[in-house]
């Protein structure tokens, strides 16, 4: 086996042997609650799996953090920490949200590809604004997008409950006040979900599952980052500053201007997040949309090692637990903060495998050199 190989399988093999470390510690977690661990996991993989809906749930569910997990990920192939996914991501949705209400007679192949563009140019416009800080005037970036997190959920909750709240809700007489929300997101802007195209292979998908074509978008993204990253000249700019800015520069890479890049590119891409929601379950945006999206990002850009693969299977062991929980909450009355204590594990065990590896790789390698 050459060295190429060893460490690929190394890469492999590392987060699995952590996984499964995680479920042992759980294991004792579930027994201080009283609970069989055995039954506990045999009843997440049989609910996640025996069941048709289950399984598209899982694939609903890990959509955003694919996304999430590329965003964060190219921030850390520059080595910069875009912590602020989050914010970029809901400044995305509510320009998705903008421009599906307020164009009702526009065709659908160009009001959806316009609402993803929308959305994509706010996470973009966001970030752009830590990275002007941090390039201009020497603001770390985890600072500055911890701070727009913050304006940003202030903001949204100004704009959707001050401005753009939807005035003209039908509420049936004595039936409580109208709902904190955007107007409805025209059907020529909404995400088609996946129902058909599955028909097609013979899956019948019941109609309360949400499982969109966000899902495969995502895949394509993650293949078309992997390529980015890997085969063209801005993805060896991106990897040269990342691992040594001051070697790149010397080689005539301008660090600035590749940062200012490949940030906006984290921010798009964060743009998109909120959309398999906003576009297929929600059809509005309100005060409850789903948050923490752009955090469990980071978490699943770790344990994918920031590999475009490894994003999208991490984002699928998410959606399982996410799942699972409901499966064991249901049927064994374990509680849903137990399932995050188990996530929490997973996360750690996976980040100190990985760095066990990173060391034990370079140790290796200087042997060899």
């Amino acid at each position: 086996m050459n060295k190429k190989t060893k460490i690929l399988w190394l890469q492999i093999l590392t987060p699995l042997a952590a996984v499964l470390f995680a479920m042992i510690v759980s294991s004792f977690l579930m027994l201080a609650i009283d609970k069989n661990p055995l039954e506990v996991y045999a009843t997440m993989v049989e609910f996640s799996f025996s069941r048709m809906d289950s399984m598209a749930a899982i694939l609903f569910n890990a959509t955003p953090l694919i996304f999430s997990g590329l965003s964060v990920a190219v921030g850390f192939r520059l080595g910069l920490f875009n912590i602020g996914v989050e914010g970029q991501y809901f400044m995305g949705a509510f320009c998705a949200a903008l421009v599906g209400f307020s164009f009702t007679n526009l065709p659908m192949f160009i009001h959806l590809p316009l609402a993803i563009v929308a959305a994509m140019a706010g996470g973009m416009l966001w970030s752009a604004i830590a990275i002007y800080l941090k390039l201009k005037r020497g603001v770390h970036e985890v600072i500055s997008t911890i701070m727009l997190n913050y304006i940003a959920y202030s903001l949204i909750h100004y704009l959707v409950a001050d401005v753009f709240m939807d005035q003209n809700q039908n509420i049936p007489e004595g039936l409580g006040s109208p709902l904190i929300r955007t107007a409805k997101i025209a059907e020529s802007a909404l995400m088609p979900k996946l129902h058909g195209l599955m028909g097609l292979f013979g899956v019948e998908l019941p109609s309360y599952v949400y499982v969109n074509w966000f899902f495969l978008l995502a895949i394509a993204l993650a293949v078309g980052i992997y390529y980015l990253i890997q085969r063209t000249p801005f993805g060896f700019e991106i990897r040269a500053v990342g691992q040594n800015p001051g070697a790149a520069e010397a080689s005539g890479i301008k660090p600035a201007g590749v940062y200012l890049r490949g940030f906006l590119l984290s921010g798009a891409i964060a743009g998109l997040v909120g959309l398999s929601h906003l576009l297929c379950f929600y059809g509005f945006m309100d005060l409850d949309f789903p948050k923490s999206l752009g955090f469990n990002g980071i978490a699943v850009a770790l344990m994918g090692n920031n590999n475009p693969l490894g994003i999208v299977l991490s984002a699928l062991l998410f959606g399982f637990l996410s799942r699972g929980a409901e499966g064991i909450q249901t049927f064994l009355g374990v509680p849903m903060e137990s399932v995050v204590i188990m996530q929490g594990i997973i996360i750690l065990s996976v980040v100190v495998a990985a760095n066990i590896l990173g060391r034990y790789i370079r140790i290796w390698e200087k042997k060899e050199a």
